[in-house]
Parts: structure tokens; sequence; C-alpha cells
């Protein structure tokens, strides 16, 4: 992935540009958004953005099995979201993309925001993102 300075103009500044120039754009937002639309991820993603963590600690982390956390991490990894070290026979993981986690963490401010303030998942989801 593109680091922010690096990034091209935005698709509404494209002079010309109309839905079907852009398709490919909007799919590739569309790919990149749907990582976020699984629960086991965003866990997997809280557990490991602020340090890099061996996979048993995001298991036990996340509660999920090992298989579907390796499951996720592969294709977060394919996606070049988190990036993996491996040391002898352990394999450790480390968001690889900040921007990833930063609308991550936006999209999760922005959903606390809506929920009663009295709702213990606006707290939860607050807490995330200030830990992030």
């Amino acid at each position: 992935m593109e680091n922010r300075a690096s990034l091209p103009a935005t698709p509404a500044s494209l002079p010309g540009s109309d839905a079907s120039e852009l398709e490919p754009v909007f799919a590739a937002v569309a790919k990149y958004f749907g990582l976020l639309s699984e629960p086991t991820r965003l866990k997997i993603l809280h557990t490991i953005c602020r340090s890099e963590q061996h996979v048993t600690a995001i298991v036990d982390a996340t509660g999920a099995s090992q298989t579907n956390v390796s499951r996720h991490l592969a294709l977060l990894h394919q996606a070049g979201v988190v990036s993996r070290r491996k040391v002898r026979n352990s394999v450790f993981y480390k968001v690889a993309d900040p921007m990833f986690a930063d609308v991550c963490r936006t999209v999760c401010v922005q959903l606390a925001n809506r929920i009663d303030a009295r709702a213990p998942l606006r707290e939860e989801l607050l807490e995330f993102a200030s830990q992030h």
C-alpha cells in the first residue's frame, strides 16, 4: 500500500473522470473496506495495532480458533494490511498499513458516537479508538 504522501489526486479531482473510468478505483476501495467487514478481523487488528504479536497471543486475545485466526491473518497479509515475521517455528504479526488502522479507528469513533452514551458498546469502541 502507498503511504499518504505519495497518494495521487482524489478521484473526484481527476478531470473528466466519470463513474466508468473510475470503476477500477471503486472496485479496489470496496475490496479494501471489505477487509473491515468481519468482526474477527477487527479483533485481530485491535490486538496487533500497537505492537507486533505472536499468533498464540492473537488467538488468546480474540477468542477465535487458531484456524480461523490464521485464515484471517492470511487474508490481511495478502492485502498488505499486516506483515509477518518468522522466527524458527513462531510467526509474529503487526499492522503494516497505518492508514488502514486510521480508517478503522475513525469508523469505530464515529459509530461509538452514534450509540447511546450509557451503552457499554460505546465505551468499548471509544476505548479501542483511544488506544490506537
